[in-house]
């Protein structure tokens, strides 16, 4: 028999979930409109090495999932917190994303193949968008083998905000904070390293994740301290 936390759990999941399909189907449509590459004042100044690419997707994303399963299980209040804010972090960065076409940074520009770079709204079916929507490869080579290879969901960088949300929930929780932190700089090293991402994309996602957590805090949207059983 569930519990009011499983039950609450479940419930979160899946509209994060929702929310995570909302912010792809609108990087989607951005694709659909290309944008500029731009210079950047740091990118231009670190060598990039884009075979470190396999960080930003076999190695953030199920260590990202492995951190919220812990979470569940042994605190998950602060879980629910992460669903909850994170959602709202998914759907503002769709709405950024389709606003405004970045085209990707030059060091990923130069190793991307020009079928990546030209999807168009007749691209768009019902496997196309499911594909999309549950990026399974992933775990193992990508989200370019199966789905599309989004290059312009860039501002702000879900890897950063992902990650940061994490230290911030949990910044009065030695045990998870540190390892997270870890996992936080060591995410956006790679960005760097990459060139997954500009460097606005990057320093932009903590003053938004900042900001939504503290608006879902005063507004008691979020309890780090109680939790039903």
């Amino acid at each position: 028999m569930q519990t009011a936390s499983q039950r609450l759990l479940l419930k979160w999941a899946g509209l994060h979930y929702l929310a995570y399909i909302a912010m792809q189907t609108m990087a989607l449509f951005a694709e659909t409109r290309r944008g500029p590459t731009l210079p950047d004042l740091l990118l231009d100044r670190i060598p990039v090495d884009r075979s470190y690419d396999w960080v930003n997707s076999q190695f953030w994303l199920p260590a990202l999932l492995v951190s919220l399963l812990l979470l569940a299980i042994y605190r998950p209040v602060l879980c629910i917190n992460y669903l909850k804010i994170g959602a709202a972090v998914s759907v503002m960065r769709g709405i950024f994303i389709v606003l405004t076409s970045l085209g990707p940074p030059a060091g990923v520009a130069e190793h991307t193949s020009e079928a990546m770079l030209s999807l168009t709204l007749a691209d768009f079916s019902p496997s196309f968008l499911m594909r999309q929507w549950f990026p399974v490869d992933a775990f193992w080579g990508g989200s370019g083998l199966s789905a599309v290879y989004l290059t312009q969901d860039l501002f702000f960088s879900g890897h950063t905000a992902t990650t940061f949300l994490l230290v911030l929930i949990t910044r009065k929780e030695r045990r998870f904070f540190v390892p997270f932190l870890f996992f936080h700089v060591i995410t956006v090293a790679f960005l760097f390293v990459t060139h997954e991402h500009y460097s606005i994309d990057v320093f932009g996602a903590y003053f938004v994740v900042y900001a939504l957590y503290h608006f879902f805090k005063e507004r008691r949207w979020i309890d780090d301290e109680h939790y039903p059983a």
